[in-house]
């Protein structure tokens, strides 16, 4: 196994002076900082929908379903949004419940082994297909909200994606049985990738939990292998990114495509950018491609930025035997995760397990 470091992960707290940022400081330079590592690697967002409308489908279901337009008051695009809730969860007191969303519905991993865990627990499950939203494909971008914004070509699929999960939690703020004190969120692979930037640009997410996001994700990118230990081949990079998935691709990325070392940022940032909210990383440590090793980095670094904020208890990861997948397991974890936050817990012992003790991190902070 060969290991390719790129340089040291930057400090997300150190100013152009060289100085360090104090925690208030942070705070007050964390939106300038949010939007400039948005741009760069996802290219910007979609504006906020204007419009949000909810327009229930059945009536008394224990699988409710809504028709959801979201855009702007000239133009919306409309998705369904479903709902499922348990036996003794009503819909028509005045309890309210917390939420497990994903956007993965293209996937269909969140199955109903795991939508019955969760409502045995208390949790209603919302659930949409992000692919409303943008292609999944390299074509031009068009079509979803591309079409809300024909003057704005530079967001990427991932970004619209992301917009996706704002407009789900705008229509779920209208549900008079959804405690919006309590939001989780989670998404596989890309949809991994999409949980992180919806987390970051939507606080009313609580809970964040994205499941083998790999590179663009939270893999961090100074970090790679060759000949890895369940494949001859090597861990997914920048460069492969951008010849496989360039519709997931923010143009600010590509000088850095052959000098990652020159990157001002890495995945860590986006974890950074979450706090004081609650950050779990889900890896599958047979992932080869998806770079556990990488995830790993991040963690630890995610973990110190969080200390520094004063919120170390906020941060988790659950690594894991087994290849790329999101099904009921991965899906427990995080619900143990929000479970034990929820009650004031110190976190679980399984979230701070260190996979490979014997690596060395690459960040000084």
């Amino acid at each position: 196994m060969k290991i390719t470091v790129h340089g040291r992960l930057p400090d997300p707290f150190l100013k152009a002076d060289g100085t360090r940022m104090t925690p208030e400081e942070w705070w007050q330079n964390r939106d300038a900082i949010r939007d400039r590592v948005v741009m760069t690697e996802f290219g910007g967002m979609p504006p906020r929908p204007e419009v949000v409308t909810v327009e229930p489908l059945n009536e008394g279901a224990l699988q409710m379903c809504y028709r959801v337009r979201a855009g702007s008051r000239e133009k919306q695009i409309s998705f369904m949004l479903s709902v499922a809730r348990a036996h003794h969860q009503s819909i028509a007191g005045d309890k309210k419940y917390p939420v497990l969303l994903t956007g993965d519905g293209c996937y269909n991993n969140c199955e109903s082994d795991t939508i019955e865990l969760a409502n045995s627990r208390g949790y209603v499950v919302a659930r949409f297909n992000r692919l409303d939203m943008a292609y999944d494909r390299k074509t031009p971008r068009e079509g979803g909200i591309y079409d809300l914004y024909p003057e704005n070509k530079d967001f990427t699929a991932i970004s619209a994606w992301a917009w996706g999960y704002i407009a789900a939690i705008d229509a779920l703020a209208q549900l008079p049985y959804v405690d919006m004190d309590e939001i989780g969120i989670t998404g596989h692979s890309r949809g991994g990738k999409t949980v992180l930037l919806a987390s970051v640009m939507d606080e009313r997410v609580k809970y964040v939990c994205p499941n083998n996001s790999g590179t663009h994700g939270c893999a961090v990118y100074r970090y790679e292998l060759t000949d890895t230990p369940h494949s001859p081949h090597r861990t997914e990079t920048l460069a492969d990114m951008f010849i496989h998935f360039p519709h997931w691709m923010s143009e600010g990325l590509r000088p850095y495509e052959n000098d990652i070392a020159a990157l001002p940022h890495d995945a860590h940032f986006f974890g950074a950018l979450i706090a004081p909210r609650y950050y779990l990383q889900c890896e599958g440590l047979d992932d080869d491609w998806i770079n556990p090793w990488a995830s790993r980095q991040t963690y630890l670094a995610v973990k110190a930025c969080h200390r520094y904020l004063g919120c170390e208890d906020t941060v988790g990861a659950w690594f894991r035997p087994g290849g790329h997948r999101h099904k009921r397991p991965d899906f427990e974890q995080f619900l143990n995760f929000m479970d034990n936050a929820r009650a004031g817990n110190a976190p679980l012992s399984e979230h701070s397990a260190d996979p490979y003790p014997e690596m060395e991190t690459i960040f000084e902070f």
